[in-house]
């Protein structure tokens, strides 16, 4: 009975585990931008001009490991960070976690 309730409170945890989410700056960040911020996915074509500002990577784990949770905060960083867009975004799945990278760019 203490391992099933064991099991069941890790479980749970599990499931609230929000999605972590880094950067590398390779640019100048800005002021936090409070606008969209566009997804440009690897191989789609780039945007016009843009200004690199740095490298961003989200990992979600258990129920948050799904494409709309990692790539949000894709998308939460790269705002935080004064970006508009993420462009060269891959996203990697697996049984039990998926993440995704892009390079967080303001663009002109």
């Amino acid at each position: 009975m203490r391992s099933r309730l064991l099991l069941v409170a890790t479980l749970a945890a599990a499931c609230a585990t929000p999605v972590r989410s880094e950067h590398v700056l390779t640019g100048v960040a800005r002021q936090a931008w409070a606008g969209a911020v566009k997804v440009v996915m690897d191989g789609a074509p780039a945007p016009g001009a843009y200004d690199e500002v740095a490298i961003v990577n989200a990992t979600g784990t258990a129920g948050n490991a799904t494409l709309p949770a990692v790539i949000g905060a894709l998308q939460d960083e790269a705002r935080s960070l004064g970006c508009n867009a993420v462009i060269r975004v891959r996203y990697d799945h697996g049984a039990q976690s998926a993440s995704a990278t892009g390079v967080a760019v303001w663009i002109n």
